[in-house]
């Protein structure tokens, strides 16, 4: 069987895992573990704990959602609300940087993070990047978000091979791209339909959906005739959902149990 080796595909991440044969009926080949909205087993999402304990769980990759003050400071978090995670009310956009560090991100998750404040892009980029880790970033179209920005941001931390940014648009490929042509890009396809789109334009990784999969397995199989790895947002995928996806084809995961993913790849590669 052809050995699909992810790193040697998009030259990204650091592939840390084999998975290799050792569990029947599993393919040849990495498996990324990314942790999705930097979830780590009891620390609050998006924050500068969870990313740094999620490292070391031994993920491959932390992915964030981007979004911008009102004064155009690039933060971390996934709703547009700050109500969801924060003790705060209203929009991202409604607050200035110096506003939303006042917010208290960290106690949603228990009394030892109260405080934890949102966390920029700056922020994580000094944390993750001399760790190791890959950080991908969810760009959440907004008015206030500048796209340029970003790669300024990621080339001012020499973080361009460390960093994967994540398009929802055929049009925000071109963009990114002009932007830095050596970033590399996964596509956050709208719809399965998009495959051949996204990777003609020029996407590096290519995400599906589970549901998707289960619709139309060979999916799966379309993305790597294309030369590209297919990962896909699993969420709270059980072991069997893993494995499943895994024989089916799966690359790479993001997954808000990592540690989940991480003890079945550990157990089939010690069978």
């Amino acid at each position: 069987m052809r050995k699909l080796m992810v790193c040697a595909l998009v030259s990204i991440v650091a592939c840390s895992i084999w998975v290799g044969a050792a569990a029947e009926g599993w393919p040849e080949w990495d498996i990324v573990v990314i942790a999705h909205r930097g979830v780590s087993p009891g620390f609050p999402e998006n924050t500068l704990p969870a990313f740094a304990n999620a490292i070391k769980l031994g993920v491959d990759a932390i992915e964030v959602d981007l979004r911008a003050t009102s004064d155009g400071v690039i933060v971390v978090l996934h709703e547009d609300s700050v109500e969801i995670t924060t003790n705060g009310e209203g929009f991202v956009s409604d607050y200035t940087f110096a506003e939303l560090r006042q917010l208290d991100a960290g106690s949603h998750a228990g009394a030892e993070f109260a405080g934890e404040p949102i966390p920029s892009l700056e922020e994580v980029l000094d944390l993750v990047i001399p760790l190791g880790c890959t950080l991908l970033l969810d760009i959440k179209a907004s008015n206030e978000l500048d796209p340029e920005a970003v790669i300024r941001l990621i080339e001012r931390h020499n973080a361009v091979l460390d960093v994967i940014v994540g398009v929802r648009s055929v049009e925000d490929v071109r963009l990114f791209r002009s932007l830095n042509p050596n970033i590399r890009l996964l596509g956050f396809l709208p719809t399965a339909t998009d495959i051949d789109k996204f990777v003609t334009a020029g996407v590096d990784i290519v995400r599906l959906l589970p549901q998707w999969i289960r619709v139309y397995p060979p999916f799966l199989a379309k993305v790597h005739e294309l030369g590209k790895p297919a990962w896909i947002t699993s969420e709270f995928a059980s072991r069997d959902e893993f494995a499943d996806l895994i024989r089916l084809g799966a690359n790479g995961f993001l997954t808000e149990v990592p540690e989940v993913l991480l003890s079945l790849l550990k157990e089939a590669h010690t069978e």
